[in-house]
């Protein structure tokens, strides 16, 4: 049978007085740590000590028993907890899960036992995200500012104003959905100023700095192109101007390619005109030969004669 269903049976059974204090709020931010006190009154003789988490479900967290310490139950708090010579619960590496309720059963060596209660937060809060929204009116450019952080919990919002010199904004503006919205109307002149969200809770804080004019400036482009149109139309240019190059370079290469390496007609031209050269020289040298053998003939035929 868990030890602690032990102790707590063994109570039961013999009447032992139990004393239910307060429930004590702990305050923790994720990542960090907490310290969850056992206060131990005069003249307890502690004899065991039992932390139980109680949200959503019932684990037991560590335990003191007859000077023996254990904290090693499978639980999520498994290797995140130290239980202390004074019997202090230390919650390391805090997560959202943890937060809930937590119980501390002391009994002493005469059966009295005392439960002490807390109640543990865990808070994060992440850099907030401001969006900007404009539109064009007759006075002015109308600025709606939207802040609010992907995670976070009992996240409260507050703005500044910077007139860029180090002084706040002196004209009023308004504020929507808890703070989290806010709306203005800028003219020219407030080309530097700036805003900042700032996102609180408990145990952190959070803030943006946003200059919204640029939008501003942008929508009131129709007099001269928007900064994005010359971009894309330099882009096209330069596309188009890459393209007629390549093409013109792909023309040259394959007119200089046809003169250096000749086709499969011009090899056989020039091996015709190779043989008839050939065939002509050995037909010169042929008749050569046949003279040759003429004139030794009539010069035969010219000595008998003389010889007559």
């Amino acid at each position: 049978m868990d030890r602690s269903l032990l102790t707590l049976v063994l109570i039961l059974q013999t009447g032992t007085f139990c004393r239910m204090e307060t429930v004590t709020q702990i305050i923790g931010q994720r990542g960090g740590a907490v310290h969850l006190p056992a206060i131990v009154p005069p003249q307890f003789n502690t004899r065991d000590v039992f932390w139980r988490h109680l949200s959503p479900t019932d684990h037991l967290v560590a335990s003191f028993s007859r000077g023996s310490v254990d904290t090693t139950y499978q639980s999520c708090f498994y290797r995140r907890v130290q239980l202390l010579h004074n019997f202090t619960l230390v919650i390391e590496n805090l997560e959202l899960k943890d937060t809930g309720l937590f119980t501390c059963q002391m009994v002493d060596t005469k059966g009295h036992m005392r439960l002490h209660r807390f109640h543990l937060t865990v808070y994060v809060v992440v850099k907030p995200e401001v969006q900007v929204y404009t539109s064009r009116g007759t006075m002015g450019c109308s600025v709606f500012l939207a802040c609010n952080t992907s995670t976070g919990s009992n996240v409260t919002y507050r703005w500044m104003t910077d007139t860029g010199q180090g002084q706040p904004l002196n004209r009023s503006y308004t504020l929507h959905d808890d703070s989290r919205l806010l709306n203005i109307i800028l003219t020219p002149s407030d080309q530097e100023v700036s805003f900042t969200c700032i996102a609180t809770n408990l145990v952190s804080q959070e803030e943006t700095i946003i200059a919204p004019w640029t939008p501003c400036f942008i929508i009131q482009g129709p007099v001269a192109p928007s900064s994005s149109g010359k971009v894309f139309l330099i882009i096209g240019i330069f596309l188009l101007v890459t393209f007629v190059c390549m093409i013109f370079l792909v023309f040259i290469l394959t007119r200089v390619s046809n003169k250096r390496i000749p086709g499969k007609e011009n090899i056989n031209n020039i091996e015709e005109k190779v043989h008839e050269e050939t065939m002509s020289q050995h037909n010169e040298e042929e008749r050569g030969q046949e003279d040759r053998r003429l004139q030794n003939c009539d010069e035969r035929i010219l000595e008998r004669e003389t010889s007559v």
